[in-house]
């Protein structure tokens, strides 16, 4: 036996003149690589020209050949490989009667080559030319992201040229479904790579009742791995050409940028302004450890902008703006175990529709600053603090629709305000169950108002109150405690399933104090978090079981509370969900929050500003006012209360390949502990056929909503269909068919 060879080509030369062998080895070194050569047999046929014959294997760069037979020059560095030949690297996986390939240039032929392309893409070819180290040509070739010698999807061309780092051009190419041709295209661009390509994305083609037919199409751009661009154009043939602009920049995990902007001269617009945009702004950078500066917004010209144009926006930010809210934000903050610091300018910005037009309250702090932790460090305690500084101005005008120009009405409130909050709760863990007591307190202090104070004092005959210091100047402070118990998982096993009880307790107390309504008062600083807070004495109880089996579990889970203090509407809201799984082909999910309210209770606070002014928070009207009609009776001082029991159940159905699901979602005013007042407020279906590598589907959905016009108020239903369709390594796409507009007057 012949020992294995590692030096030059000359020794694998000099034995294989002399004697053919068996696992016979060898290295062949060039100035700037190695190649390796296995097999049953090498014999020298000639002045640089070797043939190797029985489970032949060449290795060489990032290539892998395996043959029955393979003649090698080593002077050409080609290959010339026959009999179940595989070559395999990291970009591909190929199978072919012949392949002839040179290893320095990279480049060779195949006949009948079929196999796999990075990421997913599988490929047969009657010829193939490699042209460059990542480059192909093809002939009468085959190229689909599904696997099979039929299958479900394929592109089929006469030629076509393949990047695998990139696109493969397809000329005279077919798009079959199963082995029969569906659409004939002259040329087509498809992405083979697994990394990121420019490229045009799947399009959103559609109708819709008021916008027109539709088509969104974006085009993505990426230089490099960390930072990207999306241009856009969204065509609506009743209101114009929107322009769409996106990109993002990770320099670090600390230090990200981002930005994206719409612009539409809308035609056809119901707002007030025909240039209407949108810009969202999300930066974050940190020059050294602990310290981060914020560049952060989201601001649009008009109203109506986030309904109109959500359901197209080129940013995934921009999604279901319910409560159609803005800001922009400047900040700086600096963290550490013990502390948060922040300063910040910020300017909100909240829309509101009315019966007479609409309102834009806006809330400019300038600047803000706060310190605030918890802090977990401390042994067997937990401590929660904030300190904050605000310079505040609330700006609120009201726009009116009584002419075509729209009068405004302004006010302005500016003052400064202090706030310090504490809460220390020690969790106790026990063998079966864990003890938490809690005690919380407050302190808040608003002066130099350009508005007088004129709400008399109000002090608790336990602990808190509101008073006033002088015309500039008035102050708050309160407190409260809480325990709560959370019994441990209590559980037993009986083979076929696993059932399980939990049980937790939460007894809390903290003084009333009658805050200042809209209906005794002028000008009670209620725009900030906890300058109006709920007060409750009460007990709550949660308790949840479930089942858990072998491909199946069912969970339930029950919250209700009794406050105790109070004078009415003792019950508080009661929570209810069930969660269903059965292997998978099965699943349910049921939501109720109910709560029964005998009457409106006009002394409770209406929050002006941001909290509690969102009525229907499942669509996209923000219809809020002074007053509320419900069976024929108008009351006042509508407050979230008016809408105070929505309940949603979402089932769905997987049955082999075929998923069907459906959700129903409700919402209304209970006083008589029934669910006569409660409406339809949204629902909708879907049917999808989910294949090995793609799936097609259809969904509809109807929302309803309240809709304040120059013309009156009017019920809308809203009724959206669209299109579910997905194509392994093309992408999906959610497209909107067609939809349908009900208005009836109010």
């Amino acid at each position: 036996m012949v020992e294995k060879m590692k030096n030059k080509i000359i020794i694998l030369s000099i034995i294989s003149i002399l004697f053919h062998h068996t696992n016979l080895y060898a290295q062949f070194n060039s100035t700037d690589m190695t190649y390796v050569l296995e097999a049953d047999k090498v014999t020298r046929i000639g002045d640089n020209m070797y043939e190797a014959e029985g489970n032949v294997l060449l290795k060489a760069k990032n290539i892998t050949i395996t043959a029955e037979k393979v003649i090698y020059n080593s002077k050409t560095s080609e290959v010339d490989a026959q009999g179940k030949v595989k070559l395999e690297s990291p970009e591909q996986k190929l199978e072919a009667e012949k392949i002839i390939y040179n290893i320095d240039n990279e480049t060779g032929t195949a006949d009948n080559i079929q196999g796999f392309l990075a990421p997913f893409n599988y490929l047969c070819a009657k010829n193939l030319n490699k042209t460059g180290p990542t480059t192909f040509t093809v002939t009468d070739a085959k190229i689909s992201a599904c696997s099979g010698s039929v299958p479900e999807w394929s592109l089929s061309m006469y030629e076509g040229k393949l990047d695998i780092d990139g696109y493969m051009q397809l000329n005279h190419a077919t798009v079959n479904i199963y082995d029969s041709p569906f659409i004939y295209v002259p040329k087509f661009f498809y992405p083979v790579s697994s990394n990121r390509k420019s490229g045009f994305l799947m399009p959103n083609i559609g109708y819709d009742d008021t916008m027109g037919a539709i088509a969104n199409i974006k085009y993505f751009i990426a230089p490099d791995v960390n930072y990207d661009f999306t241009v856009g154009l969204g065509l609506y043939s009743e209101r114009g050409v929107q322009e769409q602009f996106e990109a993002r920049y990770a320099l670090s995990s600390t230090d990200k940028f981002y930005i994206s902007a719409e612009h539409i001269k809308d035609f056809g617009s119901e707002a007030d302004t025909q240039s209407r945009w949108r810009a969202t702004l999300k930066n974050q950078y940190s020059p050294v450890k602990n310290l981060y500066f914020y560049l952060n917004g989201d601001y649009a010209s008009d109203y109506l902008y986030s309904r109109d144009y959500d359901d197209y926006a080129i940013s995934m930010f921009n999604n279901d703006n319910y409560q159609n809210m803005y800001f922009a934000e400047l900040k700086a903050k600096y963290v550490n175990d013990f502390v948060d610091t922040s300063i910040y300018y910020r300017r909100d910005m909240l829309y509101r529709d009315t019966t007479n037009g609409y309102t834009q309250n806006q809330l400019v702090r300038m600047p803000s600053i706060r310190v605030n932790k918890i802090i977990k460090d401390i042994p067997y305690i937990f401590l929660e603090y904030d300190l904050t500084y605000d310079r505040l101005v609330s700006k609120n005008t009201q726009y009116y629709n009584v002419t075509q120009n729209k009068p405004k009405e302004e006010t302005d409130w500016a003052l400064n305000r202090f706030g310090t909050y504490g809460r220390l709760y020690v969790p106790i863990d026990l063998k079966v169950f864990t003890i938490t007591p809690s005690a919380y307190i407050g302190y808040i202090r608003w002066q130099d108002s350009s508005l007088p104070f004129t709400f008399a004092d109000q002090f608790s005959p336990d602990f808190g109150g509101i008073y006033t210091v002088d015309e500039k100047t008035a102050e708050k402070y309160w407190g409260g405690a809480d325990l709560t118990l959370n019994m441990k998982e209590i559980y037993k096993d009986y083979g076929l399933f696993r059932h399980s009880i939990q049980n937790n307790f939460t007894i809390s107390y903290s003084p009333k104090l009658e805050h200042p309504t809209a209906n005794n008062i002028t000008n009670y600083p209620n725009i900030l978090f906890n300058d109006v807070t709920t007060y409750q004495s009460s007990l709550s109880y949660e308790f949840i079981t479930a089942l858990i089996g072998k491909g199946w579990n069912i969970e339930f889970k029950a919250e209700q509370g009794y406050d105790f203090m109070a004078e009415k509407n003792n019950v508080l809201p009661l929570e209810l969900q069930l969660n269903a799984n059965v292997l998978g082909y099965l699943t349910n999910t049921t939501e109720l929050d109910y709560k029964h309210t005998g009457e409106f209770e006009e002394n409770e606070p209406k929050i002006r500003y941001f909290a509690n002014t969102l009525t229907l928070k499942f669509l996209k009207y923000f219809f809020v006012t002074g007053s509320y009609t419900y069976n024929g009776a108008r009351y006042k001082n509508i407050t979230a209360n008016t809408y105070n029991t929505n309940a949603q159940i979402s089932s769905g159905i997987n049955i082999w390949r075929v998923v069907l699901q459906g959700y129903y979602n409700w919402s209304g005013y209970n006083r008589d502990m029934s669910f006569n007042g409660l409406i339809p407020k949204s629902y909708g279906a879907s049917l999808l056929y989910n294949a090995e590598c793609w799936s097609l589907g259809l969904n509809a959905e109807i929302n309803r909503s309240v809709v304040n016009s120059m013309e009156g108020r009017y019920n809308k239903d809203e009724m959206k269909f669209f299109l579910l369709f997905s194509l392994r390594g093309l992408g999906d796409s959610n497209l909107q068919i067609f939809s349908l507009n009900k208005e009836e007057p109010l």
